[in-house]
């Protein structure tokens, strides 16, 4: 059986010894393409329109408070442990914008932080238990002694999200 596969692996005619190989050119390098852009869609499906930077609302939260709408913005941080919310950075770094889904079904890449993001959802401001918000801390690897008291924090609760980059 192993003959049998040595010799249908064989090329019939053995080359001759003899025989010139014309010489070939090398073939040009295809030009390098362009890198793809970064894309993750999650969640409902949708088209951007009536886009909202995430500075506008947080200025005026009164104004987009339980609106929905689509914000656009950069990841700060994912839950390392599930990827199961992002927060979203302000020009105010101790401002952020919580994106999590209350049906817990979006689960976001972990290595989305510093990605562009647009998020289809109802904005909130709500206040966050002490407990919540260590908890919000252990997940993305933070210290959760450092929260004392219950936050103030804007909410954006996700049906759909972009991430995108490029």
């Amino acid at each position: 059986m192993l003959l049998a596969l040595l010799l249908a692996c064989s090329p019939s005619t053995p080359p001759s010894p003899l025989a010139a190989e014309a010489p070939v050119a090398p073939a040009e390098a295809p030009a390098p393409a362009a890198a793809p852009a970064w894309h993750v869609a999650l969640g409902e499906a949708f088209t951007p329109t009536d886009i909202v930077p995430v500075d506008q609302i947080v200025a005026d939260p009164a104004k987009f408070d339980g609106k929905e709408l689509v914000l656009e913005g950069v990841v700060k941080e994912v839950c390392q442990k599930k990827g199961c919310w992002h927060t979203i950075a302000t020009s105010d770094p101790a401002v952020n914008v919580m994106a999590k889904d209350k049906e817990y079904k979006i689960f976001r890449p972990k290595d989305a932080g510093g990605k562009k993001v647009l998020v289809k959802g109802t904005f909130a401001v709500a206040e966050l238990p002490e407990a919540e918000a260590r908890h919000y801390a252990e997940d993305a690897g933070r210290d959760p002694s450092a929260i004392v008291g219950p936050q103030k924090t804007f909410t954006i609760d996700v049906a759909g999200v972009q991430f995108v980059e490029g």
